[in-house]
This record gives C-alpha cells, sequence and structure tokens, in this order.
C-alpha cells in the first residue's frame, strides 16, 4: 500500500482547518472538489464509526461516473483498499455484501446494492432522485450532496433531508463524547446558471448580515481582475501581473471564509486557487479553448445574472432534465468491471437514457471564427421531466473544438468526438442540418471542400449514412424565429401544434448557459436575438450565442411550417421589470 504526499491549495485547506456542521462549496473545475468529498468521507469514517452517510445525486448514473471515480481516486491516495477476497484484502467494498470480519453500521441494512461499506462498519448510502421516495425510511448521521444546482431542490427538502436524523445517542447531544459534524452537510456544485439554481447562494447571506460583506460584488471584481492576469501574462509584462496579483490578493482578504453564528461555512472558488497544481498553462489552455461565457462560468466561477430580456423562454422545471443516465446499464458495467472508476470516468453514448440507439442521430453544426460545435438531438416517445409518454423533440448533448487546438484540422476532431462518444450507437444514422454559411465557407486554402462537405465526407468515412437537412435563406429571420421558439416555449401545454422541446441539462450545460444569457432587442418592431460584440471579456460576446445559432437552425428547418399554418401566432415579450 503506497500512500501518496498531498498538497492542499489554499481552498482545500478551507476545508480541512474550518470543520463546520454545514458547508456549501461553490466552485469552479480546476479547484479539486473531489478532495472534499473524499476528505469529508475519511472525517466521517474517523471521527464517527459505524454511522450512515447519504451521498445523493440526481441519479445514481451522475453518481458513478462524476462523483465516486475522482471520490476514490482521492481515498485510494489516503490508503482505502477495495476488498477483493481473502488473499486481496481491503477496507472497502461496493454495491455487495460486505465480508463477515467487516463491522457493520448502527443503522441495519438489509439490501446493499447502492452501498458503499467500510471495514469499520461506515456506509455510505447512494441516494438517486431519478427514482421517487428512494431516499424515505433511511436514518443517517451526514449528507453529501454533490454538483447540488441540478438537484431537484423541493423533492430534496421532502425525501432526503428528513432523513439526517440518526443515532443522536451516539454521536449526537445525548451521547457522551458529541461530534460536532453530526447531522451535519456538505453541498457541492459549480456556478448556478440558471434562475431557478440560485438557492444555493442564498446561503451567503451571512457575509452581508453578520459582517457587512457583500461577497459576490467583491468575487466578481476578483475575477475582472484575474482576466486581466491572463492579458498581463500573455504580453509577458511581470510587473503588471505582479500588481494584479497583489490586487487579488487584497480583495480576497476581504472576503475571508468564516463560519456563521449557526455554523456554517459558504466558500467560492475558482482555478485560480489551485494554481500551484493545475499550473497557469492549464489556465491558459482553458481560455483559449472554451467560449468566454462558459470560460467565466466554468472556469473563473463568476457569479452571472440570467439575463430578464431573453430570447428564449426556457422554464428549467418543465424543460430541463437532469435524470437521463441508464443506471440498469451502468450498474451492470460497474459490476462486470469490479467498480473501475477510471472506466466509469470515460462514458460513451451506453451511458445515456436518453438516446435510443435504434433511432438516428440529428446533428447540427455552427461554423464560427472562434469555435465549431454540434448540436445533437433525437425525438422520443417519452418526457424525460414529467415521466409521461409523450412526444418529445430533445437536445440530448453537445461537442464543440476551437481553431488553434486542432490547426488544420478542426472539423475531422469535432466529427472524431462524435463518433467515438456514438462508437456503440445501433443505427449509424444521422439527419445533418446544414449551416448554409458552412456551404459556403473553405476550411483552408488547399482544401477545396466546404465545411460542411467537409463534416459530411468524415461522418461517412467513419461509416455513417449521413442524409443532409436544409432550411429555407442563407439563416432563419430572427423575428420569426423568436416567434416560434416562443409559442414552442411558453404554448406547449395549451397548443398540441407545437412540439414539446426539452435539454438535457447535463450533457447540454453550455447550450443552456448560451441560450439563457441570450437577450432579445426590438429592432424596427421585430425581435432579434442580441449579437453585439461587446469589449474585450465582457459577459456577453457575440460567440456565447453560436450554441444557440445550432440549436435555432434545427428547430427552424423542422418546425417554421408551423408559422406559416398559424398565421404567425403572436407571443409577448416582456422588456424591462415593469
Amino acid at each position: 500500500m503506497i500512500i501518496q504526499d498531498i498538497h492542499l491549495n489554499p481552498s482545500q485547506l478551507q476545508n480541512v482547518l474550518l470543520t463546520p456542521k454545514r458547508k456549501v462549496s461553490v466552485k469552479g473545475r480546476g479547484v479539486g472538489k473531489s478532495f472534499e468529498v473524499g476528505n469529508d468521507i475519511d472525517l466521517i469514517n474517523k471521527s464517527m464509526p459505524r454511522a450512515c452517510t447519504a451521498i445523493t445525486g440526481t441519479t445514481f448514473g451522475q453518481l458513478l461516473t462524476r462523483t465516486l471515480p475522482s471520490t476514490f481516486k482521492y481515498l485510494q491516495s489516503l490508503g482505502y483498499v477495495q476488498h477483493e477476497s481473502a488473499k486481496k484484502p481491503g477496507n472497502y467494498v461496493i454495491g455487495r455484501k460486505p465480508p463477515e470480519h467487516f463491522i457493520r453500521p448502527y443503522e441495519e441494512i438489509m439490501k446493499h446494492d447502492n452501498i458503499i461499506s467500510f471495514s469499520n462498519g461506515n456506509a455510505g448510502i447512494l441516494l438517486s432522485q431519478d427514482r421517487a421516495g428512494s431516499a424515505r425510511g433511511a436514518n443517517v448521521d451526514y449528507e453529501l450532496l454533490d454538483e447540488a444546482l441540478t438537484i431537484n431542490k423541493e423533492r430534496y427538502d421532502e425525501e432526503t433531508s428528513p432523513t439526517n436524523r440518526g443515532n443522536e445517542e451516539k454521536f449526537g447531544t445525548r451521547s457522551r463524547n458529541p461530534v460536532p459534524i453530526h447531522h451535519g452537510f456538505h453541498y457541492l456544485t459549480s456556478m448556478p446558471f440558471t434562475n431557478e439554481q440560485k438557492w444555493i447562494l442564498d446561503y451567503a447571506k451571512y457575509y452581508e448580515e453578520e459582517r457587512g460583506i457583500r461577497i459576490f460584488e467583491t468575487w466578481n471584481r476578483i475575477v475582472k481582475l484575474q482576466l486581466q492576469l491572463i492579458d498581463a501574462k500573455k504580453d509577458n509584462d511581470k510587473n503588471l501581473f505582479k500588481d494584479i496579483w497583489n490586487e487579488t490578493v487584497r480583495l480576497k482578504n476581504q472576503i475571508t471564509p468564516f463560519v456563521s453564528k449557526d455554523g456554517l461555512l459558504f466558500t467560492l472558488a475558482n482555478a485560480l486557487d489551485n494554481i500551484e497544481n493545475v499550473g497557469f498553462s492549464y489556465i491558459m489552455r482553458e481560455y483559449e479553448k472554451q467560449t468566454m461565457l462558459t470560460f467565466l462560468i466554468e472556469i473563473m466561477n463568476m457569479v452571472l445574472d440570467v439575463v430578464e430580456d431573453c430570447y428564449y423562454a426556457i422554464d428549467s422545471n418543465k424543460h430541463v432534465y437532469y435524470n437521463a443516465y441508464n443506471d440498469s446499464f451502468l450498474r451492470d458495467y460497474a459490476e462486470d468491471t469490479n467498480w473501475d472508476f477510471n472506466k466509469l470516468g470515460t462514458p460513451d453514448s451506453r451511458f445515456d437514457l436518453d438516446c435510443d440507439p435504434k433511432k438516428p442521430l440529428e446533428v447540427c453544426p455552427d461554423w464560427g471564427a472562434k469555435i465549431a460545435l454540434f448540436s445533437i438531438g433525437q425525438e422520443r416517445n417519452f418526457d424525460f421531466v414529467s415521466k409521461l409518454a409523450i412526444p418529445t423533440d430533445n437536445f440530448i448533448n453537445e461537442f464543440f473544438v476551437k481553431p488553434d487546438q486542432s490547426p488544420g484540422v478542426m472539423i475531422n476532431d469535432l466529427v472524431d468526438q462524435f463518433c467515438k462518444y456514438y462508437e456503440h450507437h445501433g443505427c449509424k444514422e444521422i439527419f445533418y442540418y446544414h449551416d448554409k454559411y458552412g456551404d459556403h465557407k473553405q476550411p483552408n486554402a488547399k482544401n477545396s471542400t466546404t465545411y460542411n462537405q467537409q463534416a459530411i465526407e468524415r461522418f461517412r468515412k467513419n461509416n455513417w449514412h449521413v442524409t443532409s437537412q436544409h432550411h429555407r435563406g442563407m439563416e432563419p429571420p430572427q423575428h420569426e424565429k423568436y416567434l416560434l421558439w416562443a409559442n414552442m416555449l411558453k404554448k406547449e401545454t395549451e397548443d398540441k401544434l407545437y412540439p414539446n422541446i426539452r435539454f438535457n441539462g447535463q450533457k447540454c450545460k453550455y447550450t443552456l448557459i448560451s441560450m439563457n444569457n441570450t437577450k432579445v432587442v426590438d429592432k424596427d418592431g421585430k425581435f432579434q436575438k442580441d449579437k453585439s460584440s461587446e469589449r474585450k471579456n465582457s459577459i456577453l460576446p457575440e460567440e456565447a450565442t453560436h450554441f444557440g445559432d445550432a440549436c435555432d437552425k434545427r428547430i427552424w428547418t423542422k418546425y417554421s411550417n408551423l408559422l406559416t399554418r398559424r398565421n404567425n401566432v403572436f407571443v409577448g415579450a416582456r422588456f424591462g421589470k415593469g
């Protein structure tokens, strides 16, 4: 057994040094959130042997593919070993009855299908929201909630949170030695990007209430300065870099994390807090690779308000689902690979319940100067939001590359991403919705084929049959397109003429970020998408509309005739707050 040296970044040190009963961590990619989950499990194992911990996700698939792989990688660095047999002993098992020499938890467990059992009697109970009532009946001592922004908060409060009630006489106030974290929780998440997810940020209110600290305003000032750091780094201006860095340190001291009077710790962090581990090259690479809006939210963890007058009337409760993991396949796959989290952590289309392998896939590109992308759709006779057997048109996935990532072969890399992910898709048929600009642009001077032609040829080379779909005109007209979206998203329950549009919130995250932050403007009595090229480092640069543009083309090609049939039914827009 090899135990590794572990170097903690400032954000991780906060998690170790401050151990309140309740924690909420909102952190971007590259910070090391997996450390926090693993550290919590290790702390619970050491301080509350024979306890039960609820580890909750939207689905078991989310837990198996996103939460547990990196968590157990960290635990293994601490010396945790999976028990296989008497010849290969270890200190935990997953999804099966533990060996006889393992101590049992205080809470009796009858079935072990969703249990992580540790040798000291601790149990991690994997709870999934995709099965209503699955959390009822359990008694737990601590809650871990990863990717909290994807949770149905109302159901969580009704079903999961009340289970945090066990063993008061063992670890709580009725015990001889109360454990401070008993009946606590830790919510971890990336930055919320819809209004319905903003409940997570409410936990930070105590900063202003107790110490007058406006944490989000100061945090966004820090992020904007950090963007200037990137420019200073690119210009190799060492003095400017030093001055900006010192100013960010000064501002961070103003929002130094502290525990509230009632035992709550709220923390923010981004990849710059883990710079010693990931290196500034990681920041620079992601800055070049991502769209600006995605970079600000995913990497820099910027607090972003959804625009008031949004071009798309997406209701997260009606149009977005997060529970489309193929848990049945994942469970069998996990057992067949002996819970090999390396394999579970590299998903493909077999993991996706909303992808029917027997049906064609719909692919719509958007070829831009800064990003090239695919939006993937498929029609189903099932609504993954309401769980009703009704027809839906779903956006199920997205892929993108940046030109500087693959000079000269950008299109090939994008197509290959798709083909690798859908390698096991049974029906090798694509309906390809043309980006009309892609019919005219040439990918490079040496190749006379257009973007669309090169993409289609690459698909065919990978043994996919491609059927081209074309919409009228060069680009869908902004005003009519707005009306079509408005009718589909606002009137689906009252007018069965329009299709039910749904988005996979896990797989189409950047699509939703793009669409939720696209403003509608009134120009000469017509509704248009705000695609203005704003100043450098703006929250809404022109490129941020590209994913929405791809969605527009597929929807317009398929359904624009519905407006004609209904004489352009009007759905009024709301401008301003009045």
